[in-house]
């Protein structure tokens, strides 16, 4: 695997195989959360699904007598802490794992830094008091992989060659093998746990700048993992307690990080949503790592759960009993599918953005088309005559956003923040990769546009992210 630019801030079957809710939605989190489907806004159950009913059914259609929706790539909602396993997501696992059908199903690697390192992560579930509460469905799925073999001892107790405290995902691909290399060839697991940001955050002139080269590197990661047969699961970062500046962008990280498993359609767990709620957000005296429950960091009853780590090891385990459900025991789907957005990515019928924070991937390589060249709106004279995706997003109230548009090497391209004429000449704001501006009410488009180089489009993969800012983030007045 290849390395980019990288400083360090040390900063159950038992669910899925029963007519259980699957959905893994954490019981103990913090109450009165809406779960916003990303689909069509509606209201949804307390699963988080948008239906009722079995979560792997498709769509009936003994009512309408139409067909189900086509299967489409899942979008992945903000304010849900266990992204969609819809049947496309489902199948997607499953054509990764058929990628190393010598894995073993029964071990996971871990690749992080001190939160995955510390022995209150995981490691509790061999050596430690251990009590599931109200969770004891997730006991099949804990014992399975406590089965596992992970060069002698278990996935949970492993001491990982790819976590180390203080370091970040461009170390954890860099070298050759790289620690990320070492491990999977240690392991042969067939899933990988993977933690990096909090340290990824210092390693740029600002967090945006540092939020390049991380997407970059954890592209290389994740990608390198699929490849060889491994289903990578992601986790978002944690409140930023030790410096105000870091919180502003914790957000637009997370959205990142979400964005990146929805391109791959991986599972993504969002730590932010699960552990915030809790006292003190679920962080130790520096505000940064986490802190546990003193009987135990594996005490997942009521009292237990009120403290980062335990709520972080129940979240964990979900997902690992989520993910077997899929690969081990064949569920066609724990959540059920979605629909493509609405629209078609063109300025005269734009994809509608419904809900924030917003992400999106999209190849203009192989899909979008050239409608505009050039945004003399805002006084620009760069050369946008290559393919481009537009999508629309309506305000009611005075609103604070960052959009943000994540590439990689050799790919260019540039965010626009356009009036409701939806030309170039509408053009109010662009950026190579950030537009951060304080909204007034009314209809917008963004337009994620080609950038030409001596003839030749930089056409490729993108992720976007929309959000609203953090109250204390300056840079989005005005």
């Amino acid at each position: 695997m290849g390395v980019l630019s990288g400083c360090s801030v040390e900063a159950s079957f038992g669910v899925a195989w029963t007519e259980t809710d699957v959905s893994g939605t954490t019981d103990a989190s913090p109450p009165d959360r809406s779960e916003p489907t990303g689909d069509s806004g509606e209201g949804t159950t307390s699963d988080g699904s948008g239906e009722s009913g079995d979560p792997g059914e498709s769509s009936d259609t003994s009512d309408t007598g139409e067909p189900p929706p086509p299967e489409v790539p899942a979008r992945y909602p903000g304010h849900r802490i266990h992204s969609p396993i819809t049947p496309h997501v489902a199948q997607r696992m499953r054509d990764i794992a058929l990628l190393g059908p010598d894995l073993a199903d029964d071990v996971f690697m871990k690749t992080g830094a001190s939160s995955t390192v510390s022995h209150n992560t995981l490691h509790c579930f061999v050596d430690d008091p251990i009590e599931l509460g109200e969770h004891e469905g997730l006991q099949p799925a804990l014992d399975h992989f406590l089965m596992g073999d992970a060069a002698g001892t278990t996935p949970f107790d492993r001491e990982s060659v790819a976590a180390r405290v203080g370091h970040h995902a461009g170390w954890a691909v860099g070298g050759d093998p790289s620690p990320v290399d070492i491990e999977a060839e240690l392991l042969t697991p067939s899933l990988a746990l993977v933690h990096f940001g909090a340290n990824d955050m210092g390693w740029g002139a600002t967090y945006g700048d540092a939020l390049l080269g991380f997407h970059a590197n954890m592209m290389l990661l994740l990608d390198g993992l699929i490849d060889r047969g491994i289903v990578p699961i992601v986790f978002g970062v944690t409140r930023r307690g030790d410096y105000s500046s870091a919180q502003a962008w914790v957000g637009t990280w997370n959205a990142t990080l979400r964005g990146i498993a929805q391109a791959r359609q991986i599972p993504f767990v969002d730590l932010y949503e699960a552990i915030d709620g809790l006292p003190g957000h679920g962080l130790s005296g520096d505000g940064l790592h986490l802190e546990a429950y003193p009987g135990g960091a594996c005490v997942l009853d009521e009292e237990g759960l009120q403290h980062g780590y335990n709520l972080r090891n129940l979240v964990a385990l979900e997902v690992l009993d989520r993910a077997a459900a899929v690969l081990v025991h064949e569920e066609p789907a724990l959540d059920p599918p979605h629909v493509e957005l609405w629209g078609e990515g063109t300025p005269d019928e734009p994809w509608v953005i419904d809900a924030l924070p917003f992400s999106d991937v999209r190849d203009t390589s192989t899909d979008g088309a050239p409608f505009v060249d050039l945004y003399p709106g805002c006084d620009a004279s760069s050369d946008e005559s290559g393919p481009e995706f537009w999508y629309r997003f309506t305000v009611d109230e005075v609103t604070r956003v960052r959009a943000a548009v994540l590439d990689m090497e050799g790919v260019d391209i540039d965010v626009h923040l356009v009036d409701d004429s939806a030309t170039g000449e509408g053009c109010l704001a662009r950026g190579h990769h950030f537009v951060q501006t304080t909204l007034q009410p009314g209809s917008y488009h963004f337009a994620l546009d080609t950038w030409v180089s001596d003839g030749t489009p930089l056409a490729g993969e993108f992720v976007f992210v929309l959000l609203e800012c953090d109250d204390d983030d300056a840079a989005c007045d005005g």
